[in-house]
């Protein structure tokens, strides 16, 4: 993200309205994916902070990244923000449809994907989140609303 994440300054109300774009775009997003169907969504984790860094104040969050593909090509993504169990997966998965097959790295957590539809490597991995700042979050609903606003103006959702 580089010098866009560091020139953004996220107010409540572009984050709101951010918020209120996406739930616009996700009905129809949803009755798309349903015509056509997914072939295939790549899934990683990313680690961050919220609040402090180090010592007994760390707050460590994972950002679980979805970037799911349709039969004509179309990519979309989804994200969800929580600690790197199996249930944070599990609240990213239920709001994907099903796919022909998933992609992503051997953390134990994946292992609740299909055994058959589950192919492991990091080449569809997503990596465009990369943070090259020192930029961070001190709550957890910032952090959500700031990826929010991010993937909107993006384009990425």
């Amino acid at each position: 993200l580089g010098f866009w994440a560091s020139s953004l300054r996220p107010s409540i109300r572009g984050l709101k309205k951010a918020l209120q774009a996406m739930d616009a775009l996700e009905s129809e997003r949803a009755r798309r994916r349903s015509q056509v169907g997914v072939k295939v969504i790549s899934l990683d984790e990313m680690w961050t902070y919220v609040g402090a860094r180090r010592g007994d104040k760390r707050n460590s969050r994972w950002i679980w990244t979805a970037v799911a593909e349709d039969a004509l090509g179309n990519r979309w993504n989804d994200f969800e923000v929580g600690d790197r169990s199996e249930s944070t997966l599990l609240r990213l998965l239920e709001r994907l449809p099903d796919a022909a097959s998933y992609s992503s790295d051997a953390y134990g957590a994946y292992g609740c994907l299909p055994v058959n539809g589950h192919w492991v490597g990091k080449g569809g991995s997503v990596n465009r989140l990369m943070r090259r700042t020192k930029g961070y979050s001190k709550t957890d609903g910032m952090l959500t609303l700031s990826l929010a606003l991010a993937w909107l103006t993006l384009g990425w959702i």
